[in-house]
């Protein structure tokens, strides 16, 4: 994990002849340039590999797979769809969601960060990334609409439950 440090030697002058020294110890501040920006632009999906994939599927047939990217010199995630029944009057949905990079002060994260994004539903399409360094879990989903809106693939057992786990 990359880590910003804080830190600083204080020097108060009291009149000329006594100087007051206190340090003040380092904290280490989560690192997240990435979360919300594109995989391609910023490089990170150079050396990307996905950490694991679901199919999107509707009761009768599957209509791709949605893989999981993971950069190891970003230390970012995100959501890939891959179409096997394309239709452009379709579209897909790719949501990830991971802890949030704001520290609570007592060693975890204060709720979580998502990010959707939304393309037709044709070839294959990515969504944006989130900072997920090393085995930090995150969910991702992705829900096949048609042209009135309604769900006709998703990941998980139904597009109220599509959200699947990944560490």
């Amino acid at each position: 994990m990359r880590a910003v440090t804080k830190g600083a030697l204080a020097v108060s002058a009291i009149f000329t002849s006594v100087v007051m020294l206190s340090a003040t110890p380092a904290v280490a501040a989560p690192y997240d340039p990435y979360t919300g920006t594109s995989p391609q632009t910023t490089g990170c999906a150079a050396d990307a590999v996905t950490i694991g994939t679901r199919p999107i599927r509707s009761p009768q047939a599957v209509h791709g797979t949605m893989e999981v990217r993971y950069s190891p010199s970003c230390k970012t995630n995100w959501v890939r769809a891959v179409m096997t029944v394309s239709d452009g009057a379709n579209t897909v949905t790719k949501g990830i969601r991971r802890p949030s990079s704001q520290p609570d002060g007592q060693g975890g994260w204060l709720g979580f960060y998502e990010n959707y994004e939304t393309d037709a539903a044709v070839g294959s399409s990515f969504g944006m990334q989130v900072y997920a360094p090393g085995s930090t879990c995150v969910m991702a989903m992705a829900i096949v609409r048609n042209a009135a809106g309604q769900a006709v693939a998703f990941t998980g057992t139904s597009a109220g439950d599509a959200w699947v786990g990944f560490c």
